[in-house]
């Protein structure tokens, strides 16, 4: 120690740790108490203490909070990552650890943090543009040719996605964009991997992943050109973010949201060993129908060829030919009745005619007595003596002269 009391420090006689800490904690102590307003993330409530990081919304300065559970008392209601808040207290040092702190005794919301408005007035904005439209939303293909994927470089994102892709479909193909997922340059980093996805044409859906975080790390994902580009994209997307509350507005953009990376593996392809067993009993179903038909179709036809007809089947035709004979012969033998009643009429009348006809009556003796001209002579007063005469008899014609 020095003549003034002061503790000398050198590099031959360095100050210890506790030394330091212990030094700093007193000049904090001498701080007054001050008013600070920032908004909350990554708020965690302990029976004892209620941890949380104040941030400066328009710089990048945050200031870690505890605020003892005695001070709860004062506050109406609890807090939440992204509220808006105004605090009281003053700086410590936990000197264990070198942990600088600020220790809360007075905390108040002042409204909405403007993060988080601004992000629902966005997804408010794209609503009414019908780009947060569930009729919009594009199916995802049953099994991807090449699987698009947007995520940090070797993160358990990453590696769960792929890990459990490749269980469920172990041909699976990826093209990955390696990006940062939080801070100001994510946004426009997400943006160029997803264009030059999208114009790939083997990568037919586009996981776009990160495992969780609090939500100032997913601010991002709400950036308004990033979900833009999201809604324009022409191949499906899925969104795997992992964030239950306070969710990214690329959820509502996306075709399709994923709970996880690991749902999301679940989601873009098939599980092999599941589609192997539904073949399989799409197979034994269809076995089994067939087999089926052809058992009942054999039956039928046993009980076809039991029948009697099948034993001859000429016995059939025999019968029908035998009974075509019968009626053939039955209309046979009435046209011939027929015939012979209609010829013996015929014959009947034929005698009565001829017995009518002037050969007939010339038959019997008679004779017709014509003049030179053909005249048949009725009267005998008509024929002059010398006329010549025809007279016609039952065979022949004579000729002769009246006296």
């Amino acid at each position: 120690m020095s003549e003034s009391g002061q503790l000398t420090n050198s590099e031959v006689n360095p100050l210890s740790v506790g030394i330091v800490n212990q030094r700093v904690k007193a000049k904090l102590s001498d701080w007054p108490l001050i008013w600070v307003e920032g908004e909350l993330i990554k708020v965690k409530e302990y029976p004892f203490a209620t941890y949380a990081t104040l941030k400066d919304p328009n710089a990048d300065a945050a200031i870690n909070l505890v605020i003892y559970t005695r001070n709860y008392p004062k506050v109406d209601e609890r807090f939440k990552d992204a509220d808006r808040v105004v605090i009281q207290g003053q700086f410590d040092l936990k000197q264990n650890s070198g942990q600088l702190q600020f220790d809360v005794s007075t905390i108040k919301k002042v409204g909405l943090g403007d993060l988080y408005a601004q992000i629902e007035e966005l997804r408010q904005k794209l609503r009414a543009e019908g780009l947060i439209d569930e009729s919009k939303r594009q199916p995802l293909p049953f099994l991807p040719n090449r699987i698009g994927l947007i995520t940090g470089k070797d993160s358990d994102a990453e590696k769960d996605v792929k890990q459990n892709v490749l269980l469920r479909w172990p041909e699976a193909k990826f093209e990955t964009e390696h990006v940062i997922v939080q801070g100001p340059s994510s946004p426009q980093q997400v943006i160029n991997a997803l264009a030059r996805l999208d114009a790939n044409p083997e990568v037919d859906v586009i996981i776009i992943a990160r495992g969780g975080g609090a939500f100032l790390e997913l601010v991002g994902f709400s950036n308004e050109a990033l979900v833009r580009a999201v809604a324009a994209a022409k191949t499906p997307i899925i969104s795997a973010i992992g964030h239950e509350a306070d969710r990214p507005v690329l959820d509502d953009v996306a075709d399709l949201r994923a709970s996880t990376p690991t749902d999301a593996a679940k989601r873009v392809v098939p599980d092999v060993a599941e589609e192997k067993h539904r073949i399989n009993d799409a197979r034994a179903r269809m076995t089994n129908r067939v087999l089926g038909l052809i058992e009942n179709e054999s039956l039928h036809l046993q009980q076809k060829m039991s029948r009697p007809v099948m034993a001859n089947p000429f016995a059939f035709i025999d019968q029908k030919q035998t009974d075509l004979s019968q009626v053939f012969n039955d209309i046979f033998g009435s046209v011939k009745v027929f015939l012979d009643q209609e010829l013996s009429s015929l014959n009947g009348s034929a005698g009565v005619l001829k017995s009518l006809s002037p050969q007939g009556t010339l038959d019997r003796g008679y004779a017709v007595v014509r003049d030179a001209n053909g005249h048949v002579i009725q009267d005998a007063k008509e024929v002059k003596a010398g006329s010549k005469l025809k007279v016609r008899i039952a065979k022949g014609e004579i000729e002769a002269t009246a006296n």
